[in-house]
């Protein structure tokens, strides 16, 4: 995306409450545009083609075609889109299709509208935000595996200790307060951690990390 451009925003959210607070929200927040609103998957996947958002955000619970099923046939037609989930569910197999779906984050309808916005910005910076309880599901359901997967073995300590901590879904300045680094070096590691497992974003190198 051009520097100095917002982050165009698409809502499919079929509360109309929901749907308006959001649009609202964005509206007034310097740097994120609403781009378009639907109330059905239907919609989003007849009006968003040629033009794409820069962020989806996507209800899961729709009526008609789910939220999941959405994500899948509309990251194929806008692949620079990313997908952020926002539902009431938090249950491990609906975490889980949604990710392999292609949804790059995910959180819940109770997070606050400054965790929303915090989301969507990390999604566009090539994060892969998820709600601290979704994230703790996640790193739960990788443990059990903990067998490394190919190229993990070439990552230093410091390395396995920062990607731990994004797997349970920091933010970078969070994960330099917790390891009393600057947020700059953090970028660092990450960096070299994405070359190591040959990965593009968080979930990739979680992933592969923990061998799934």
């Amino acid at each position: 995306m051009p520097m100095n451009q917002p982050i165009r925003v698409s809502i499919v959210e079929d509360d109309s409450t929901i749907r308006e607070t959001l649009r609202s929200l964005f509206l007034f927040e310097e740097g994120i545009e609403p781009f378009t609103v639907h109330s059905t998957a239907e919609d989003a996947l007849l009006r968003l083609t040629d033009n794409c958002p820069d962020v989806v955000l996507m209800d899961i619970n729709l009526p008609g075609q789910s939220g999941i099923d959405c994500v899948r046939q509309m990251s194929q037609r806008c692949g620079s889109a990313q997908f952020l989930m926002y539902t009431v569910h938090d249950d491990d197999q609906r975490v889980f299709e949604a990710l392999k779906a292609g949804a790059n984050g995910y959180i819940l309808k109770s997070s606050t509208p400054d965790e929303i916005l915090a989301a969507i910005r990390e999604l566009d910076a090539g994060g892969a935000p998820m709600s601290a309880h979704v994230a703790r599901r996640v790193v739960q359901q990788f443990r059990p595996a903990l067998a490394k997967g190919e190229g993990a073995e070439a990552l230093s300590d410091r390395e396995g200790s920062v990607l731990e901590l994004l797997a349970e879904g920091l933010l970078y300045k969070e994960i330099g307060e917790r390891m009393g680094i600057t947020t700059g070096t953090v970028k660092q590691h990450i960096h070299r951690i994405y070359g190591k497992l040959h990965v593009q974003n968080r979930t990739e190198a979680v992933n592969r990390y923990f061998g799934r």
